[in-house]
């Protein structure tokens, strides 16, 4: 691996919010979520299919995502921007994605078990990146863009 996919990973991993940009038609949208990664750098969340971004996600897959690591004023700025697919989870890939969701953000066995049963309003859906740009002007202040296919 390289610093910069050492980088990347430790972002990713260590992050837990992201703004996530959808489409429809020709209008982009964008919102902020919780998320949760697993070792192939899908990226988790837990939405309602009647959202905005959740109906342009059925629509259409293909979304872009930012993930702020080092943005206080005066430091050196860090973030990610992905190009991505996401969709909403259906099957046997609920639980393992609730699973991890639920590690992270304090939830129990019983939420876990209502989102992969389908008792709750809440979906589960992934965003897989295609195209990671890693703007780090911190460890790369001679080349802050650097991309990354995973």
């Amino acid at each position: 691996m390289t610093k910069a996919e050492d980088l990347i990973r430790e972002y990713i991993r260590e992050g837990h919010m992201m703004q996530l940009a959808s489409l429809s038609g020709k209008q982009p949208w964008i919102c902020t979520l919780y998320y949760v990664a697993d070792d192939e750098l899908n990226l988790y969340w837990a939405s309602l299919p009647t959202r905005r971004h959740s109906q342009e996600i059925a629509a259409h897959s293909s979304v872009a995502v930012a993930i702020p690591v080092q943005f206080q004023q005066g430091k050196k700025v860090i973030g990610l921007q992905i190009e991505a697919k996401a969709t909403q989870l259906t099957g046997a890939d609920i639980a393992p994605a609730a699973q991890l969701y639920a590690e992270r953000f304090g939830r129990d066995a019983t939420w876990v078990d209502d989102i992969a049963r389908g008792k709750t309003e809440h979906r589960m859906y992934r965003c897989t990146p295609e195209l990671i740009v890693l703007f780090d002007e911190q460890h790369f202040p001679h080349n802050t863009r650097i991309e990354w296919r995973p």
